[in-house]
């Protein structure tokens, strides 16, 4: 009864014993983590009434090498999300997947904080960083000089 646990960007990757963790949630995995590994670090905050992630680290205390054979120095690996109020533009938050023992992503509900989302046993958790625009960037006004007016009236930008 084991289910795997990663984290893109700071190179973490363990298989946690769900036996060994009292529920089965994504959030309750977390906690084990926390709780026992002491290389694994995070913090979540409380937004619109449910818990996010806020940031995950990583200590690693020696060397390591990453999945594409890129040997990265000892230290504290750690990112953190940027969703805030005002929302700047762009923003970056935590998102998770789930993945059955077959590598098949299982759907999750898209409002449903990390601590409801149950996991079963042989499944993955994939964490991961995305950022998001909420609105053009700067870019869009120097994009404008190299659309022709046809395209930027079909994309919207006249």
């Amino acid at each position: 009864m084991a289910v795997d646990f990663s984290v893109v960007g700071v190179f973490y990757k363990t298989r946690v014993d769900l036996g060994q963790v009292k529920g089965n949630t994504v959030g309750d995995i977390m906690q084990y983590l926390y709780r026992t590994d002491p290389n694994f670090y995070y913090t979540s905050i409380v937004f619109d009434q449910n818990t996010i992630v806020n940031s995950i680290g990583i200590n690693h205390p020696t060397p390591f090498q990453g999945r594409t054979g890129i040997t990265y120095p000892a230290g504290f690996y750690r990112l953190a999300q940027s969703f805030t109020d005002p929302t700047p533009n762009p923003y970056s938050v935590w998102q998770y997947y789930l993945a059955d023992q077959n590598g098949i992503r299982r759907e999750s509900v898209g409002d449903r904080s990390f601590t409801q989302a149950p996991v079963q046993d042989g499944w993955s958790i994939v964490w991961r960083l995305v950022t998001i625009c909420n609105a053009p960037t700067s870019l869009a006004r120097r994009m404008r000089k190299l659309v022709t007016p046809d395209v930027q009236a079909s994309l919207g930008m006249t």
